[in-house]
């Protein structure tokens, strides 16, 4: 569906071309993922605080966007960070850390997977995606995220305490009984996977945060890296045009690579681009802005 790119295609690489229309709204603090829902609103996971805070273990919590742009509280207590968040047609489900919720329209919550049913005990779990053929979703690990960084920031590419982890990250599918089932891992080419999305064969994209890679697998086989140079890279996603679209969490840059080995087009810059969610009947992408607390809508 996404032709392999070149690796020496730079990154930093942009072709002329109109800007889009873009506009924000506020939604709350550190927002991470966005979906639509029930009556075709949004969606949005809040991380709320983080680290040491002493409410970062409880603030986290999903706020609703109406289609008049009201936000609106849907759910909260009980959620740490939540992250990865998708629309089943009858629930809400979320990444929170180390299990895996869903939420239905009446806010009750219910777990669909825990630490427990992992075949490692998960770490950091961060995206989620609609499985293609409707049997669950896929999660992505990130394993020890705090290994990424030094006293710098960010460690360097081929920095030992990071390239020597193991688990790497990995890529888990979730049946709707709960069932675990590692789909991608262990690999030196998938250094803690964050955003991921499946396409309607079944190959499975994900985000490497640390190297900057996007990959691409089926179940099972050594993910192949399609592109690179995208350090902190959050959402990845394809289009039926055969479009990729990356969001990098820590730049603010959101990318759109288009088919055929055109350049990348650089989008728009924000403060900080989370998980993003590719509304294709209204040609919208809508992007987290972490740091901004908004949702950024960039017309396509």
């Amino acid at each position: 569906m996404f032709s392999r790119l070149l690796l020496s295609l730079a990154a930093s690489a942009i072709c002329a071309f109109a800007a889009p229309q873009v506009h924000t709204l506020d939604v709350g603090k550190n927002p991470e993922s966005v979906t639509r829902g029930w009556d075709g609103d949004l969606f949005v996971t809040i991380m709320g605080e983080r680290g040491d805070h002493p409410q970062a273990a409880t603030d986290g919590a999903i706020h609703r966007v109406d289609a008049a742009g009201k936000v609106s509280e849907f759910y909260i207590g009980g959620l740490q960070e939540p992250k990865g968040i998708v629309f089943t047609g009858e629930a809400l489900v979320t990444a929170d850390k180390t299990h895996v919720w869903r939420i239905d329209l009446n806010g009750k919550r219910t777990l669909l997977a825990g630490p427990d049913q992992f075949p490692l005990p998960p770490v950091y779990l961060n995206d989620v995606a609609l499985d293609p053929a409707q049997r669950g979703v896929f999660v992505t690990d990130m394993n020890n995220a705090g290994q990424m960084s030094g006293p710098n920031g960010f460690r360097e590419v081929d920095d030992p305490v990071t390239l020597n982890q193991t688990p790497r990250g990995r890529v888990y599918h979730i049946a709707w009984d709960g069932t675990v089932t590692l789909a991608v891992g262990d690999s030196a080419n998938m250094l803690h996977p964050n955003g991921t999305f499946v396409e309607p064969d079944g190959r499975i994209l994900a985000a490497s945060f640390f190297l900057g890679h996007v990959v691409a697998a089926y179940p099972g086989e050594e993910p192949e890296i399609l592109i690179t140079g995208h350090r902190s890279a959050d959402g990845v996603e394809t289009d039926n045009q055969g479009n990729l679209f990356v969001t990098e969490v820590f730049t603010g840059k959101i990318w759109q690579y288009p088919p055929h080995g055109r350049e990348p087009i650089l989008l728009h810059q924000a403060q900080s681009a989370a998980d993003h969610y590719l509304d294709r009947d209204r040609h919208l992408l809508i992007v987290p802005d972490s740091r901004a607390g908004q949702l950024v809508f960039i017309q396509l």
